[in-house]
């Protein structure tokens, strides 16, 4: 566990640290990137990634269940188990790039030509643009067994620490492909060739983690497929919910209402997606654990990973949602210019529904480890379902509100009366008593926070970028101050400062130093 708890620190670090690159990456290049290519150009874009967005699906839940028995199989040594896994999969992954390629074909001369609101000349455009995305995608599938060989070594800095140098590279693309006037295809066509290149990197991180990996496609077992897709199934159903959830907002938005309101709802989104990204950095570490504490039978672990990680993804979650509803409409016209501060009032709704996103990680994680991935996925699959039925409804009438609010009504719904109680019982901790212990320290924050927001908002508005992000990073002090001294008690505080100075000695290029040695 220790070995374990030490991975997790180092990939959180090097985790936060690519977090903030891609962060001021967002805030430089979208504008910019909107000035340069004009708001229906870039809505182009943005519609047509979108559609490949259900590529994701083709991944049929393999990527966890991947992991998952890569992870077991490397836990007690079988490396043959390890590369049979991995040689199946390569074979499986690329039937499903031949599959997304076929999709990318079928959409370029059926969907895109069908799309309401798209001239001739963006119907083009669009297809050329859907060709790069398609090709990308598909290589990409069979390399994701890479992925999963570094995963069940644990090397979660090492992946992360070639993401920000790719993250950087490509921003650099970015810029100077516009700066020098070419448009979007050339723009869509380096940033694609570039995801091309950055594969080869993490088959090398693979290499790096795990030298026994020996790939041949004569390792192939069908027995191995079906193992693997008795748990990927559900995770698949997951997908599905998560791809209905989101990803066909910009088309629901972009049908009814035109390709420009799909660039402000995409930058709605974008934030929206900040919020939850700044605060649950450390779930996507909990899955695995939580697997060796179930087969170790360690309940009272569980309950403590329960109580701990909601209660500490939930101080996080709420200031910096605070922050967002206080400060989100001067940061998008500041930001990204006149006219998107139509999407102001739909990022205050996402914003609430992401504290219940990222309140449900850790739940959501407990309940997949334990066993109960069926009711996950029913459940998200639900929820998604009636998504998409409420977006459909309410666009006509209330435009990108009444997207947003038909995402947020079956998440609080799901995950608040569904899966809460579920995972309480799980691990047998009652709901009251639960809600009172990570609730308490997200409320003595907030009201103090709440208060010292209006009164900027009132006596000190922010009139430009800078302003905006130290008003609410003043804000997000007051927060965490209060929360620390008044919602923690001393064995809490204590042992949170202990993991935070731990986790501050875990500096990235620390870790990336152990990682190359």
């Amino acid at each position: 566990m220790t070995s374990s708890i030490r991975a997790v620190m180092t990939g959180t670090a090097t985790k936060y640290v690519l977090l903030a690159v891609n962060l001021a990456l967002g805030i430089v290049l979208m504008p910019f990137t909107v000035r340069h290519l004009g708001a229906s150009e870039y809505g182009l874009w943005m519609l047509v990634a979108s559609l490949t967005y259900y590529f994701q699906l083709l991944d049929l839940g393999y990527g966890s269940g991947l992991v998952r028995h890569v992870a077991e199989a490397d836990a007690t040594g079988n490396v043959d188990g390890v590369n049979r896994i991995l040689s199946t999969f390569v074979v499986v992954y690329a039937a499903l790039g031949l599959a997304a390629g076929l999709g990318t074909i079928g959409l370029m001369l059926w969907a895109v030509p069908r799309f309401p609101h798209l001239s001739a000349d963006e119907v083009r455009r669009g297809q050329l643009v859907l060709a790069m995305i398609g090709v990308r995608t598909a290589i990409g599938f069979p390399m994701t067994v890479f992925g999963a060989a570094t995963t069940a070594r644990q090397r979660f800095a090492l992946n992360n620490c070639v993401a920000i140098v790719i993250a950087l590279v490509n921003g650099a693309v970015t810029y100077a492909v516009l700066v020098a006037g070419y448009g979007l295809l050339m723009l869509v066509a380096c940033t694609s060739a570039l995801g091309l290149a950055s594969y080869a990197a993490y088959a090398w991180t693979a290499r790096i983690a795990f030298p026994e990996m020996r790939i041949r496609p004569s390792l192939f077992s069908r027995h191995l497929v079906r193992e693997v897709t008795t748990f990927s199934v559900y995770v698949f159903i997951i997908d599905i919910a998560i791809q209905i959830g989101f990803n066909l907002d910009n088309v629901v938005v972009g049908a009814a209402l035109g390709t420009s309101a799909v660039a402000v709802y995409a930058v709605t989104l974008r934030l929206a997606d900040y919020q939850r990204q700044l605060c649950n950095q450390f779930n996507g570490f909990l899955f695995p654990i939580v697997v060796r504490l179930r087969a170790s039978g360690s309940q009272e672990a569980l309950q403590s990973m329960l109580i701990e990680a909601t209660r500490i993804a939930l101080v996080l979650v709420t200031g910096v949602t605070i922050a967002v509803i206080g400060f989100g409409r001067p940061l998008l016209i500041e930001w990204m210019g006149p006219g998107f501060e139509a999407g102001a009032v739909p990022l205050y709704v996402l914003a609430l529904a992401g504290i219940v996103l990222v309140g449900q990680g850790p739940l959501g994680n407990i309940l997949l480890g334990t066993g109960r991935h069926r009711l996950v996925a029913f459940v998200s699959l639900g929820e998604a379902i009636a998504n998409l039925a409420l977006s459909l409804i309410l666009v006509r009438r209330f435009g990108l509100l009444g997207v947003a609010v038909g995402t947020a009504v079956p998440i609080a719904i799901a995950n608040l009366c569904i899966l809460l109680p579920a995972a309480c019982r799980q691990v047998e901790v009652p709901l009251v008593r639960f809600i009172g212990l990570v609730v308490p320290a997200s409320i003595a924050g907030a009201v103090p926070a709440i208060a010292v927001c209006a009164a900027f908002r009132v006596w000190l508005p922010p009139a430009s970028l800078a302003a905006i992000l130290a008003e609410g990073a003043a804000v997000g002090i007051v927060y965490l101050a209060a929360a620390c001294r008044v919602g923690f008690d001393r064995s809490v505080r204590t042992r949170y400062l202990a993991g935070a100075r731990g986790l501050l000695s875990s500096t990235p290029l620390r870790a990336a130093a152990e990682i190359a040695s």
